[in-house]
């Protein structure tokens, strides 16, 4: 998976920062708001070092005793921490650096989560922070705790002191201040050690560090000096100075983007703001905004006529400094046109809030291309005399202007009336005699909230779905990522019910975007994203979750596609140390396809083993598809697929098929800093057709957008899901074009096709916003549709979703029904930042 975490979308609409994130080795590296971490943590309170041990070489350790409680009931009084650390805190030598900013005078904050018999705990202190866990003993009672590493990225969610981190927190759960955003600009490292007394005494001299200035609030300092520029009052001020006419155009785009921002902000992080009804839907918005520039446009033109008659030169041809001055102002905004469309997308570009500010930019080109119209026929405004007249006949730029602004209002309020504001998939009509054997859906989709039993009580589990869905008859196995930390779930697909869960093995899990496999009574499943190193893969017993290998399989890198299970084999794939196969009972390492950068394969997709070979794809270094001899991982071919290998290739008959691109999940393009120097300029994508036996290039059909999810295939067609927003079908032999379907913004997904007796009867895919659409395998057509998964509320952040549908065939007496499961999350209206684990569920039948 290649996701990236942070809010580009409200960035790039207030034309502000483009957000990166560095790597670092077992550390969080994800950008993590503090008020995601208030949200998703049980337990908060300060405690004081009551004894430490850093002189012991076998086993240093360090007790912190309860003193404040900020939320929940803190089970415990006391926390003795064993401070040796994991493999990557002893290499970086963490437990040096934690302790020389420790003290009995020093307040610490502790933020505690407990999932299951583990507590996960990141801890504040002066500026630094640390993970530590802890493992509930049998007894229920006592709680063994040891240092996990430092965490040297987590100055970017607060670096200030204690106190005001202690009075951030109080505030923002008694709802007086808002927790400040991350910055994504502060440099990795720790707060200030221990100083000496002297040291102390100069420090205490200076003036005190302000509470504002423990986190750089980026939105906060950036957000006013972008919509000033966006909103050209500087520029415009002046330019007014020679331009009096341009009151109104100022006025209206003025207006017009600060509403659009607000009507973005509210729908997105407070739709319950919203009244229900017509007045605030999308479309009503649209004539708002249409309203008011015709009202500038009719202002402008009164003003013109009456300063015509005070200035008669105000008619005449536009100043050099007038048309430099729209010259630049328009430039300025093609290039943040173009900057939303590079990073996010174009559909982005005609989205709220930046289609208000495109609308504006194309005002401004209208009026330019007026201007520079008027200059260059300038002769045609002199007299038979040579002499320019004091009046003459014209309409004003800002008119002109103000013109392209209502009449892009028109066209946008025209075609949210004739869509309904929602993507309807391209296809051939259906007509009535094929009606009533096409697939029809059955009753309402159902939200399936995964909960948990805990002290008598039922609480919905934190999270959201990263994985595929895998089935096991009446339980449904997948991965949830909470804040930084992740779970292997086992949840009832009736009820809901979470049987079991994989908290950690041996250590706290990372992120799980692997799909679990099923197998032989084993669940097989990876953890870890792009950025984690030091991964496993792990086997447990499908039945109650218990391991069942003696311990997890380590890997140096992560484990993110799903593993494949063959012939007592076990095949997964490890990003960096290419692909392992280990025994399935065991979890003995067998052989090992190498990765890395000096042997140009970087492995993140599932491989897929059909007739003796392995298929598997690269998508770092060299962008090749490999096939490997199952039995001993020797290489049998290489081809170069030229574009990224990010999906899982699909084997079907003597062909194996891969979607391919650049960028990754979240971008179209992409820069990874592994690869050197370099950078993808124009996105791309195919799905290309292999022969499986040799691995010669058979076909390959152009997209142009990624296709880095996987694929589905039926006797006739291939499927794929492309981030242009459409669903692909191309037939399997000649690599043409049958059809496709828009359904959405982006397809983060696979499709899936259903069949009975062999013959597709439905494709089923969902596109990155939630809307669900049921297509016809030949002709594209929709059979159904939903238009949002029920309380998902997708807001156009990165918490896309990316789960399959999951299709589960059943024959009935007069045809067969199908039970749809796809995997999510339901997010609190009224706090964002709460998303809890959710399965939703749609049922369609053909016959009576």
């Amino acid at each position: 998976m290649r996701s990236q975490s942070s809010p580009r979308f409200v960035a790039l609409a207030l034309f502000a920062l483009l957000l990166t994130a560095t790597a670092a080795p077992a550390v969080i590296t994800k950008l993590t708001p503090l008020a995601e971490v208030l949200e998703s943590d049980q337990y908060i309170f300060t405690a004081k070092a009551e004894k430490l041990d850093p002189d012991n070489k076998d086993r240093p350790t360090a007790t912190f005793k309860l003193d404040k409680k900020l939320k929940g009931e803190v089970p415990f009084e006391r926390i003795p921490v064993n401070m040796t650390g994991n493999d990557e805190a002893k290499k970086a030598g963490d437990t040096k650096t934690i302790f020389e900013r420790l003290d009995d005078s020093r307040q610490l904050v502790f933020f505690v989560r407990k999932q299951g018999k583990i507590y996960n705990a990141k801890v504040f202190v002066e500026g630094s922070w640390f993970s530590i866990y802890g493992t509930l003993d049998a007894d229920g009672k006592t709680v063994r705790w040891a240092l996990l590493h430092g965490e040297p990225f987590l100055r970017r969610t607060f670096k200030g002191t204690s106190a005001e981190m202690v009075k951030t927190i109080e505030d923002a759960l008694a709802k007086k201040a808002k927790p400040p955003e991350p910055d994504d600009k502060e440099k990795a490292g720790y707060g200030p050690p221990i100083q000496k007394k002297c040291e102390e005494l100069n420090s205490a001299l200076q003036t005190p560090r302000s509470a504002l200035l423990g986190v750089i609030p980026s939105f906060v300092l950036v957000g006013p000096l972008a919509i000033i520029a966006a909103l050209f009052p500087g520029v415009f001020a002046r330019m007014a100075v020679g331009m009096k006419r341009w009151r109104a155009f100022l006025v209206v785009a003025s207006i017009n983007s600060t509403l659009a921002l607000i009507y973005f902000a509210v729908s997105t992080y407070r739709p319950h703001w919203l009244p229900a009804g017509w007045a605030f839907a999308p479309r009503s918005v649209a004539v708002y905004f249409t309203a008011i520039a015709l009202g500038g446009f009719l202002w402008a033109g009164l003003r013109y006529r009456r300063m015509a008659c005070e200035e008669p030169n105000v008619t005449g041809v536009p100043s050099r400094t007038e048309l430099l001055a729209l010259l630049g102002l328009t430039a300025f905004a093609a290039i943040c046109t173009a900057l939303t469309a590079a990073f996010a997308d174009w559909n982005s570009t005609l989205t709220v809030p930046m289609r208000e500010f495109t609308f504006i930019g194309i005002a401004l080109l209208t009026a330019t291309t007026y201007a520079a119209y008027r200059a260059l026929t300038h002769r045609a405004d002199l007299g038979a005399d040579g002499k320019e007249p004091a009046l003459r006949l014209s309409l004003s730029g800002e008119s002109v202007g103000l013109g392209a602004l209502v009449l892009c209002g028109v066209v946008t309020v025209l075609l949210l009336n004739g869509r309904g504001g929602e993507p309807i998939a391209a296809g051939t009509e259906i007509g009535d005699a094929e009606a009533n054997f096409a697939p029809r859906l059955v009753g309402e989709p159902v939200v399936i909230e995964a909960f948990e039993v805990e002290n008598g009580k039922q609480e919905k589990v934190a999270g959201r779905i990263m994985s595929g869905l895998a089935v096991d008859g009446d339980r449904l196995c997948f991965g949830v990522q909470i804040a930084t930390d992740g779970r292997l779930l086992a949840m009832n697909r009736h009820t809901g019910k979470v049987e079991w869960a994989v908290d950690a093995v041996g250590e706290p899990l990372r992120p799980v975007f692997c799909t679990p496999t099923i197998e032989g009574g084993k669940v097989y499943c990876g953890e870890g994203m792009h950025v984690d190193k030091g991964c496993r893969l792990f086997c447990v017993n499908a039945s109650d979750g218990n391991p069942a290998w003696k311990e997890p399989f380590k890997t140096g890198s992560h484990t993110e596609g799903a593993p494949a299970i063959a012939n007592g084999k076990v095949y997964f794939p490890a990003g960096e140390d290419g692909l392992f196969c280990a025994d399935a009972s065991t979890g003995a390492k067998f052989w090992q396809f190498p990765g890395g950068k000096d042997k140009g394969i970087h492995i993140d997709a599932a491989p897929v083993v059909a007739n003796g070979t392995v298929f598997v794809g690269s998508g770092l270094y060299t962008y090749v598809a490999v096939g490997l001899n199952a039995n001993t991982g020797e290489e049998k071919w290489r081809t170069d697929l030229k574009l990224r290998v990010f999906g899982a290739p699909i084997a079907s008959g003597n062909k194996v098929f891969y979607g391919v691109g650049t960028g990754n999940m979240g971008f179209d393009t992409f820069h990874y800093d592994e690869e050197g120097e370099g950078r993808e300029k124009e996105p791309a994508g195919a799905v290309c057709c292999l022969d499986a036996a040799t691995g010669k290039e058979e076909w390959r059909y152009p997209l142009p957008r990624s296709v880095h999810t996987g694929l589905a295939v039926d006797a006739f067609s291939v499927y794929a899901g492309c981030r242009d927003g459409n669903v692909y079908a191309i037939d399997r032999k000649t690599g043409k074009l049958r059809w496709r379907a828009g359904i959405g913004s982006a397809v983060a997904s696979a499709p899936a096709v259903a069949s009975v007796g062999g013959f597709p009867i439905t494709v089923y895919a969902v596109s990155r916003e939630g809307r669900v659409f049921c297509l016809h395998p030949q002709t594209g057509a929709v059979l159904w549709w939903r238009g949002t998964l029920p309380g998902f509320g997708w807001r156009g952040d990165d918490f896309d979703v990316m789960c399959s549908p999951l299709v589960v065939t059943t024959p009935t007496a007069t045809g067969s029904k199908r039970t749809i499961y796809i995997g999510g999350m339901t997010v609190d209206p009224n706090n964002p930042v709460r998303r809890h684990v959710a399965v939703f569920k749609f049922e369609d039948a053909i016959g009576g």
